[in-house]
């Protein structure tokens, strides 16, 4: 795309307003619109949302057969970015301009531009359907979720309610470390973040309702997620495995399904933890990170389980379906190897203070890496980074005194969504 006609598209905002939230009707029963366009429209959405978002965009006859999504609200599942990813503000086209995405499925880059402002916010993190977690700078700190690429917003309650203390200085951020989030139904939100804080919330709600998880030890990086998985949302601890309820006529709770007992036997320790792994297949495969076998083998430093949610066991396995997981810290994500030539099936990246090794788990192998910049292995890096973590909405300065480099400006970064 010519510049001229990337920077002319640019200056279409993807929202307008907030939309309310609500229950989603499934595609084959609420159907987007009659007419080709709109038989065609659900194709398009069907495989991806960003298509969807294109497909609007291309005139207005078609626009104006297809449904809008800011008027479904942020829950509907048919819109949500399930694999896409919002890069640091360094890979943006400019500052304060379209923020970066990248499909860890594909390998596809695209440019959007995100309203509301972002350096208005504190951008907490992602849900697992790739919306994004923000919480407003001023005021009441109210908590929103945004669908990044087709504007749909929604208001919670405010973040003060989530802390056990009430003189909190939200400016600080700090008082707040999301590590996962995901919805466990279609309209509550249910967020893991600090030391194993566990907090669900529906839109009207007057305040965040903390739930106990349950886990060997409290400290300052939960070995626990919650994710989704067959329409509903659970949470995996080091020692079980439960689901999150939240009635309309009762408080929000986690029902046990099983004690799948990881923490056993000597080989979790408090520092350990364990990342999701979607396979290709949809399958979920759990990761332990040992801690405690730092400079060993690969099979002592990562172990990896199948877990059937539904059945409530999780059993031993080899690899990771065929995936690749970048980590550090808590942060990870899981990507199919064919984004970039780089990538390998089966291993982990993991991505700590400056330094690249890649687990390989099948050949229980381990190397020092190092990928070039403009390389798809060199974002995903970058996304789970947590020096630079800050930089995801205000490009804060990395830790002593440095700032993450931009790639150069020529290269190839995608085009840009408009709405």
């Amino acid at each position: 795309m010519a510049p001229d006609t990337r920077a002319k598209r640019a200056r279409t905002g993807l929202a307008d307003r907030p939309a309310a939230l609500h229950g989603s009707s499934p595609l084959h029963s609420d159907r987007l619109t009659s007419g080709p366009a709109g038989l065609i429209a659900e194709r398009v959405l069907s495989s991806d949302v960003a298509g969807y978002v294109r497909f609007r965009a291309a005139c207005a006859a078609w626009r104006a057969s297809c449904t809008d999504p800011r008027a479904q609200g942020v829950a509907d599942r048919r819109f949500h970015p399930r694999r896409w990813i919002m890069l640091p503000c360094a890979y943006n086209i400019r500052s304060g301009g379209p923020r970066r995405f990248v499909n860890v499925s594909t390998g596809e880059c695209v440019h959007a531009r995100i309203v509301p402002d972002l350096r208005r916010y504190y951008v907490l993190g992602p849900t697992a359907e790739g919306l994004l977690v923000l919480c407003r700078k001023e005021g009441d700190h109210v908590v929103q979720l945004l669908n990044p690429l087709t504007g749909q917003l929604t208001d919670f309650p405010s973040a003060d309610t989530m802390l056990l203390t009430s003189c909190v200085d939200l400016r600080l951020r700090s008082f707040i470390t999301l590590y996962s989030a995901g919805l466990a139904d279609d309209s509550t939100a249910a967020l893991l973040y600090n030391s194993g804080e566990l907090a669900v919330a529906k839109p009207g709600d007057e305040q965040w309702t903390r739930v106990k998880l349950d886990l060997t030890c409290r400290n300052i990086r939960p070995s626990a997620a919650v994710l989704p998985y067959g329409g509903r949302l659970y949470c995996v601890t080091d020692k079980s495995i439960s689901v999150v309820e939240a009635a309309a006529d009762r408080q929000p709770r986690l029902e046990p399904v099983a004690d799948h007992g990881l923490a056993g036997g000597g080989r979790w320790s408090y520092a350990d933890w364990m990342y999701p792994v979607y396979d290709d297949g949809g399958d979920l495969i759990l990761v332990h990170r040992n801690t405690a076998h730092v400079g060993v083998g690969v099979g002592e430093r990562y172990t990896t389980y199948q877990a059937k949610l539904d059945a409530g066991a999780v059993v031993p396995t080899r690899g990771l379906g065929g995936q690749a997981l970048f980590l550090s810290g808590g942060r990870s994500v899981s990507v199919s190897a064919k984004i970039s030539s780089s990538i390998s099936t089966d291993t982990v990246y993991e991505c700590d203070h400056g330094m690249i090794v890649a687990f390989d788990l099948l050949g229980a192998s381990a190397a020092e890496l190092s990928f070039v910049q403009e390389d798809n292995a060199n974002l995903l890096c970058s996304y789970v980074c947590p020096e630079i973590y800050l930089s995801w909405a205000f490009g804060y300065p990395q830790p002593g005194g440095g700032t993450h480099s931009p790639i150069p400006r020529g290269g190839v970064f995608g085009e840009v969504l408009s709405y």
